[in-house]
Parts: C-alpha cells; structure tokens; sequence
C-alpha cells in the first residue's frame, strides 16, 4: 500500500504575528485520510497555527506547505481552493439567508461574475442535508442561534469541497446531539481522503476523533502521536497542572480523561498521612478532598485497575498494588499494617469487603490510631464470611467515632488533625 499523500506540513517552522512567534520549531505533517488534534492551554498558540494554513498569521522562519506547495506561493484563491475553515466564532454580520450563507463555499470555485451551475446547487444541498440545515435555508442568518450558525458554517466550508479542513473548536456552540453529528461526518470524511487539523479543548472528544494529537504548550508543538499516549496521566499534569486519572471509556475505546484536582491546589503544608480503608471507587471523592487541603493518604492494598488506585496514584496516596482479584499475602498485609500504624487517623470508607478489603480493615482496626467509620455495616458490603462484620464490631468497641457519610468523615478527620477547612 502507497503512503497516504501530505497535505499540510510544518518544517521547523516559527509562527505568529508580525515580528513576533507564538509557537516555534513546529514540524508535523497531516496526510490526506488522517485527523489530528490540538489540544493545550489556552493561548498556547493553537489556533495560531491554523490561522498561517489561512494567511491570517505569519511564518517567520521554517516551511509551511499545502498539498507539497510552499504556503507563501499559494494565491488566496488557491489556498481556498484546498482548505476549509470552521472558525471558533463564525460572523453574522449581515443579513444573509441560510442557503445564501452555504453557497458562498462555492467562490474559490467561480469566475468573476460568474452564477452559481447546477452543478454547484447540488453541492450546497448536498452539505446542508449532510450537517442538517436544509430547513433553514430560508431563515436570515442574524437571527440564528450560535449552534445553527455553526453548522451552517461547517456547511459553508465543506462547500467549498477542500481538500483539507480546520476545526478551531468547531463544536463549541453545539448541543451534544449537534456535536457528535458534525464530529462523526467530518470523521468519515476523513476516513474518505479528507486531511483534518482540528482544536479542541474537549479532551474526551479529541482522543475519540482524532488519530493523533499533538499537545501545543510554552511556545512549542509536541510530535502528533496516538491519544494514548498523547493524554496520559503524565502529560495532563504536565500541561495542563492538573492531576487525572485516564482511562479508556468501555463504550467508545477511546481515551477518557477524569480531572481530579489542579495541581496548584495540592502545594500546601502536608497534613497527613490518614489512612483509608476504600477500593471499587468508594474512597475517591475523599482522596480528593484530602488532597485539597494538604492531607496525604495511605490506601492499604488496592487492586490494579481500581478507580480508588487509579485516583490514588494521580494523587500521590501510598498503597500497596494487588493484581486485579488477586489475593494479599504475607507481606503485602505487613506493609499495610505499617502503612496504617504510621498513619495519624484511619478512615473506614462505605466499601464492599471481600478478601483483600478485609485485610485493609483488620490492619486499620488494630493499628492503634483514631477510628473513623462510614455508614453502617450491612449484610450486603460483607462478602467475608463474616469477618469485616466481627472487625467493624471490634472497631466499635475501641471507640471509633461513626458518621453517615464522607462529609461527616472529612470534618471528623481535620478536628483529629488540629482543625482547619475542606476545599472544594
């Protein structure tokens, strides 16, 4: 198989406005049946890199090429000719009807003071019937709504049957219903030969579209790669000062991203470590609050997978990696014990017990601190034979405090600790 034909690249290319570069050194290419993303901060210089595709922004010093030709010997029509524009915020200036809007996709394609063929008509239906406008064809554009206007202008540009489309946040203004349409037709339009470069400060929906991202921060364009690795947990937190967990969605096999905390908000003064007995999600608000304000967490044995290890780990908390359904042994159970002796207060999260769970609770029951106990203990949350139930007993009669839920266990915790306020 021949490679795919590029269609847009960037060689060690400086960008920006008048004299002065917004993004530098950027080299990457997009090949025609391929979708990128951009994803970053914002003013990172995202949409700043589209616009030189456009002639809007400048290129300093590099190449930048359309279709293997040099961008700065493309004429405006030219450039027309092979790239489509989805704007962040598409113009309602005047007074336009809809279909008027949409046909005006056809220009690059006409001579001066030339009508519009049938040839070009069956276009212009063909797009509004594709992004679901044909029923505002006679409506004036000034008195739609920003959704409509954006779809509308998707038709606008595909009109022009480009060759490459930019999307600078093309879906910002649309309902879900609205988004997901233009995002699948613009996906099998690439899957058709279409090049897209698309922004987006959606992460869930630029690793569910794109092919490759590439992560655009501090004035530089990191290398296009898969969303896995585009958007790990590494990364977010690199770029974006935010601690996450990501996973990928069961449904869509894409790369699915959980903000937790910013990092900004986890540079206090530790106050910790408390220990948590949690796992099957039951402790991940709690990790986070703790967090919020400068408690560190010990989890005890958590299974790999979990969504309290995966909050855990984005947090920084101690645990101890079982694999998933996997038994504790010997000296798994010690470092817990040490882990929950070390600690200041042991909160006991509303949590299903079962082999390893139960481990957790007999370590924090018998480790000598202060006691924090969550709802109650029902048949239901003890899958031990009995045992979690006979430890809660335990724990109850060495006095530990019992509270209805985890924000009750949060204000107990910060009075054990000498005080102070929950964020968040």
């Amino acid at each position: 198989m021949s490679a795919a034909e590029v269609l847009l690249s960037f060689e060690d290319a400086s960008v920006g406005y008048g004299s002065r570069a917004i993004v530098e050194h950027v080299s990457f290419s997009v090949s025609a049946g391929e979708f990128v993303g951009l994803v970053g901060p914002n003013a990172a210089g995202k949409s700043t890199l589209l616009r030189t595709l456009t002639g809007s922004a400048n290129v300093l010093s590099g190449g930048v090429s359309l279709a293997g030709t040099p961008l700065a010997r493309l004429t405006p029509k030219e450039r027309a000719l092979l790239v489509g524009v989805v704007p962040q915020t598409p113009s309602a200036a005047f007074a336009f009807t809809a279909r008027t809007f949409v046909e005006m996709g056809r220009n690059p394609h006409l001579g001066t003071l030339q009508s519009l063929s049938a040839a070009d008509d069956a276009v212009v239906s063909d797009v509004m019937r594709l992004t679901d406008t044909e029923r505002l064809s006679a409506e004036t554009i000034d008195t739609l709504s920003g959704g409509d206007l954006q779809r509308l202008t998707v038709a606008q540009a595909l009109a022009q049957q480009p060759r490459v489309l930019l999307l600078d946040e093309a879906t910002a203004h649309l309902d879900l219903n609205h988004a997901l349409q233009v995002l699948d037709l613009v996906r099998r339009l690439a899957d058709e030969g279409l090049a897209v470069l698309g922004v987006f400060h959606d992460l869930d929906l630029a690793a569910r579209y794109s092919d490759r991202i590439a992560v655009v921060a501090s004035g530089r364009v990191r290398e296009p790669v898969v969303p896995e690795k585009a958007l790990d947990a590494g990364v977010i937190s690199d770029v974006f000062d935010v601690r996450a967990v990501v996973r990928t969605d069961p449904v869509s096999g894409s790369v699915s991203v959980t903000p937790i905390v910013r990092g900004a908000d986890l540079a206090r003064p530790d106050r910790g470590p408390v220990g948590v007995v949690c796992g099957s999600g039951s402790g991940a608000r709690i990790l986070r609050r703790f967090a919020q304000s400068g408690v560190s967490a010990a989890c005890g044995a958590l299974s790999e997978g979990d969504v309290d290890q995966a909050v855990g780990d984005a947090l920084g908390a101690q645990y101890v990696m079982l694999p998933p359904f996997g038994d504790i042994d010997a000296t798994a159970e010690e470092d817990v014990r040490l882990s929950y002796s070390s600690s200041r207060v042991c909160v006991v999260c509303e949590t299903p017990f079962g082999r390893a769970n139960v481990a957790n609770l007999r370590a924090a029951v018998r480790s000598g601190v202060p006691l924090v106990l969550v709802g109650e203990m029902t048949p239901e949350r003890d899958y031990s034979g009995g045992v979690a139930t006979a430890l809660w007993a335990e724990a109850v009669a060495l006095g530990a405090e019992r509270v209805s839920d985890d924000e009750a266990a949060l204000s107990a915790v910060l009075e054990m600790l000498g005080g102070g306020d929950i964020d968040g």
